[in-house]
């Protein structure tokens, strides 16, 4: 009895040892299997971050549908200012060069963005993000 006791700690304590460990290493993988394993971590919370799209790499794959999916890899920027990169998929239309997105987050998975207005982003990412882009947005 004492035995299953133990084991049944040690599993548990392994459990959250993954758990935990795995946003350490999914943390600027820009794979879909590193979004896949944030997006099903329960203790991978939801944050916030931001982006801007000015002068960036796109890369374009076609889609089931004849269309194209368009991939960007961006350094996102939490509250505090702190960098990691993201990956943001978009299908059949680029995203708008010149704009800022907040782009909400479970770890590496992006569940949804949105245009902001560089006047609505935190002090400290404005900051850090391109100064060059236009100010009208």
């Amino acid at each position: 009895m004492k035995r299953a006791g133990l084991n049944c700690g040690a599993l548990v304590i392994i459990v959250m040892a993954v758990l935990f460990g795995m946003p350490l290493m999914t943390r600027n993988q820009t794979t879909q299997a590193a979004a896949a394993i944030d997006y099903l971590n329960p203790v991978v919370p939801c944050t916030t971050v931001y982006v801007s799209t000015q002068a960036k790499q796109v890369e374009w794959l076609p889609n089931a549908h004849g269309g194209r999916d368009y991939r960007y890899v961006l350094t996102a920027y939490d509250r505090c200012g702190l960098a990691r990169q993201l990956m943001i998929q978009v299908t059949d239309q680029p995203l708008a060069p010149d704009t800022y997105l907040a782009v909400k987050t479970k770890g590496q998975k992006v569940l949804r963005w949105q245009p902001v207005k560089r006047a609505e982003l935190p002090n400290k990412i404005r900051a850090k993000l391109m100064p060059t882009v236009l100010e009208a947005n």
